[in-house]
């Protein structure tokens, strides 16, 4: 078993059926690229509230979504969910909300706020939800008044107490705030158990079977390397497009319709478009209320321990924490890879060698592999418009599922990123002009990504992600840096070592970096002195293989502060906005750069 732990490869891989996809390559004489799935996407439904509602009368009992309540779980049926749904929908129908207005949401994943996303698209009401760091995190709400500027909310739904100070600084004269806490608020509120006072399931579902599925339902919130937030237009038929093509690409692998553990915001596509895919395929959600941070992980850990999952999903800082808890705990060990088969990550950023000590701890424990699955997308193509649709070892980000293409530009020594599928935003709500310059002559939705081939003599071995574009930059002779791509490379040739890093140059003679130390990984190292040592000789071996101006690292600076949610430099799922981390820490990047002492050079 040893020596199958080590070489895990050799291990068999838990079963899995992936869909049928296959790939086309249309080759334009410029060197373009457009890569196509073989396979047609099937006929779906389109309009999600129709599922919603069949399920709540085919499968009334079974748990829709779960939170926690104390030591244990508070379940909302499918069945009582349409009924509370109908509600809501019935209560925005009586206050007439005008053509151009919209609900916004001031709350964390709850039962509730699921409650106000279905209602409002069951009555015709495009929903916004907002993150939570918009008011509990900000002294003067500017981010918050822009998307209320932006959305122009009739019903602001400020759920507890810790919102009141928000909604009420950024709230329009007109708008009606609702909240489960009314004491809470110095002007007039209206009590949520009001809302459900008067539902009417058959009505609301005659409305329902009406609904237009290519009109507006949500607005998603994209902040992009500014950090001002752009409202992404969603449709039904957009995430209900999404969530088909995904299924019939991965099979049985992601198991949507069976038994979920998630913690991420649903203000953020990756998390929405989970609670889409749950909903459409009649799953159970249990939401995490833990997060991929030292002191809030507890929490997860807690809930894996009580909730054995197939498939499993989170940022690259939350498999780092997991490792790590798996390592020290063989109870923890069993429960989770009881009945896992998958894990997902977003394909730009997790280390190989990350990747590779998860897979040899599930053979450890069980003698077999679990599938690590990549995939793809932003905001704008309601989430993963490709995935690692076949058993893989590489770290990447797969190639198109049915219905998408992706749109390869040869550009800097690889592909410039465009895309088109179903699951396509029409656009911005409220601002034309960006709408327009968003998408190409062709009609595909530049992504401001770059892209590789694993091999371009093998490109059914899939993509791998070569950066953002708005991370590239040059030195000071002109030399052209792909920040993305060398990101990847010293994490991998680190393991362990950092939470994340950033590269710098930008006008320079030379590339170094700004680093967050993973605690464990230090602690594991020993001291200060050990742990210097460690990273100089690792920046040595990386640039043994890194020799280029445009690639080989001159120093590295280890930050004393963790991301600053509150300056943007870190987003709701845990990435690190690059530009505003430069932006912020000028003085640190002075620091890189004039020979402290605390730089370690190779």
């Amino acid at each position: 078993m040893l020596d199958l732990v080590e070489d895990f490869h050799r291990a068999p891989c838990r079963p899995i059926r992936f869909g049928d996809v296959g790939l086309e390559i249309e080759r334009r004489d410029d060197g373009t690229l457009i890569l196509s799935a073989r396979a047609p996407l099937a006929p779906y439904e389109r309009n999600l509230l129709r599922r919603f509602w069949s399920h709540g009368e085919t499968q009334a009992q079974k748990t829709w979504i779960a939170e926690r309540d104390g030591e244990g779980w508070r379940r909302l049926s499918y069945g009582q969910a349409r009924t509370d749904v109908s509600a809501v929908a019935t209560w925005l129908k009586a206050q007439g909300v005008a053509p151009g207005r919209s609900i916004l949401v001031l709350s964390g994943n709850t039962l509730a706020h699921a409650l106000w996303m279905f209602g409002a698209m069951a009555a015709g009401v495009p929903i916004c939800s907002v993150s939570t760091n918009y008011s509990l995190l900000s002294a003067d709400f500017e981010r918050l008044r822009h998307v209320v500027d932006l959305v122009k909310p009739a019903v602001i739904f400020a759920e507890t107490a810790d919102y009141a100070r928000a909604a009420e600084a950024i709230a329009p004269d007109d708008a009606i705030i609702v909240t489960g806490a009314p004491d809470a608020f110095a002007g007039e509120a209206v009590d949520m158990a009001e809302v459900l006072w008067a539902p009417d399931v058959a009505g609301v579902g005659r409305a329902v079977e009406a609904l237009d599925p290519t009109a507006p339902a949500r607005y998603l919130l994209t902040s992009g390397s500014t950090g001002r937030p752009k409202a992404v237009i969603h449709t039904q038929a957009m995430m209900t497009g999404n969530t088909a093509s995904g299924a019939q690409a991965m099979g049985d692998a992601f198991d949507w319709g069976g038994v979920m553990l998630d913690w991420l915001p649903w203000s953020h596509i990756a998390g929405s478009s989970l609670l889409t895919n749950i909903t459409w395929l009649g799953g159970t959600l249990h939401i995490d209320d833990g997060r991929p941070t030292p002191a809030q992980f507890a929490a997860t850990l807690r809930n894996l321990r009580e909730v054995p999952v197939r498939f499993y999903g989170t940022m690259p800082s939350g498999y780092a924490m997991l490792a790590d808890a798996l390592e020290a705990d063989e109870a923890l060990r069993r429960t989770f890879f009881s009945e896992l088969r998958v894990m997902l990550f977003g394909g730009a950023g997790l280390p190989q060698p990350l990747h590779d000590r998860l897979q040899r701890l599930a053979v450890a424990t069980t003698g077999q592999r679990f599938m690590f699955v990549s995939g793809y997308g932003s905001t704008e193509t309601g989430s993963a418009i490709s995935y690692t649709w076949w058993e893989s070892t590489r770290v990447g980000i797969g190639l198109p599922v049915p219905g998408a293409s992706l749109k390869l530009v040869p550009a800097d020594g690889a592909y410039e990123v465009r895309v088109k599928a179903p699951s396509v935003t029409p656009g911005y709500f409220g601002d034309d002009d960006r709408t327009r310059e968003v998408f190409d002559e062709d009609g595909f939705l530049r992504m401001d990504d770059m892209a590789d081939f694993h091999d371009r003599d093998d490109p059914e071995l899939g993509l791998f992600f070569a950066g953002r574009r708005v991370e590239q930059f040059k030195l000071a002779n002109g030399t052209f840096v792909a920040a993305g791509r060398l990101r990847g490379d010293l994490l991998e040739a680190l393991p362990g070592v950092f939470r994340d890093v950033v590269i710098c140059g930008e006008g320079q003679t030379a590339l170094k970096v700004l680093a967050w130390a993973d605690p464990e990984g230090v602690r594991r190292l020993g001291d200060a002195a050990a742990v210097r040592a460690a990273v100089a000789e690792g920046l040595r071996r990386y640039n043994a293989t890194h020799t280029g101006q445009s690639e080989r690292l001159a120093g590295l600076l280890f930050l004393d502060t963790p991301p600053d949610v509150e300056g943007h430099e870190v987003s709701d799922k845990g990435s690190i906005n690059r530009n505003m981390v430069l932006r912020n820490r000028a003085g640190d990047v002075a620091r890189l750069y004039a020979d402290d002492a605390e730089v370690i050079v190779p």
